[in-house]
C-alpha cells in the first residue's frame, strides 16, 4: 500500500502526520530533517507489510522517532526527549493508551542507538528500518559523511577516526525482509571504507615524505 492509503484508513496517523510534518518543516533540521522521516516512512512500509507487522503502530512509530531532536532544550538523548514527547502527539492525534505504549517501545529501540532492544515484531521492522537508513549501500556512506559534516563539522580524517559504532555501521537484522534489503548494501559500505582507509593511509604516508609536519584532513 502507499502511504496515502495508511493515513486515509487511520485517521490518528492522518493527524499525527500532519502535525508532525509541520513541526518538522518549522524547524529546517540539516540532516534528520522530514526528507529523512519520508524515506524510513517508505521503509517501514516495505518492510512492514512483508513482516505482517501492525502498520499503525510502525509508522506511527517513524513519525516521532526523531522527535526529541526538535527539542533540543530538554536533553542531548533524543530517545529519551523524544519518548518523553511523543504521548503528547499520540493522545492529541487520538492513539489509545495500549497503542501509545508500543509506540514507545519501538521508539526506545529505534536502531542501534537505540536505550532498549526490540521485543516486538513492530520494533525489529523499525529497528531495520533505521540500519537500512544510514549504514548500508553507497548512499548510506554518503549520508554518513553528509551528517558528520554538516552537523558535527568534522573533516573526512575526523570521520574516518569516528568508532564503527558511532557511524552506525551494523550488519545485524532482525527481520528477514530486513536482511535482504540490507546484505548487499553492508558489504558495499565495507568495501568503500577499507579502500578509504588504504587510500588515505597511502595519501598520507606519499604527502610526508615530502612534507613531514602533514597531518591531513
Amino acid at each position: 500500500m502507499k502511504l496515502n492509503e495508511y493515513l486515509a484508513r487511520f485517521n490518528e496517523l492522518k493527524i499525527l502526520y500532519q502535525n508532525v510534518k509541520d513541526n518538522f518543516l518549522s524547524r529546517g533540521l540539516v540532516h534528520h530533517n522530514w526528507n529523512h522521516i519520508l524515506r524510513d516512512l517508505a521503509r517501514g512500509i516495505i518492510i512492514g507489510e512483508k513482516e505482517h507487522a501492525n502498520m499503525k503502530i510502525v509508522l506511527a512509530c517513524i513519525l516521532l522517532h526523531d522527535i526529541g531532536r526538535l527539542y533540543p532544550e530538554l536533553g542531548k538523548n533524543y530517545h529519551s526527549v523524544g519518548t518523553e514527547i511523543a504521548p503528547k502527539y499520540l493522545i492529541k492525534a487520538g492513539f489509545t493508551e495500549d497503542e501509545i505504549e508500543r509506540i514507545i517501545h519501538c521508539m526506545r529501540a529505534y536502531g542501534p542507538s537505540g536505550i532498549e532492544e526490540p521485543k516486538t515484531l513492530e520494533a525489529r521492522v523499525c529497528y531495520d528500518v533505521d540500519v537500512l537508513s544510514c549504514t548500508v549501500g553507497y548512499i548510506g556512506v554518503a549520508r554518513t559523511f553528509d551528517y558528520f559534516m554538516r552537523e558535527e563539522g568534522m573533516n573526512v580524517k575526523q570521520i574516518m577516526q569516528v568508532p564503527s559504532r558511532k557511524r552506525k555501521l551494523r550488519e545485524i537484522f532482525y527481520t528477514e525482509t530486513g536482511k535482504q534489503l540490507g546484505e548487499k548494501g553492508y558489504k558495499k559500505a565495507i568495501r568503500f571504507w577499507q579502500k578509504l582507509h588504504q587510500e588515505f593511509a597511502e595519501e598520507e604516508r606519499t604527502t610526508k615524505e615530502i612534507i613531514p609536519d602533514y597531518e591531513g584532513d
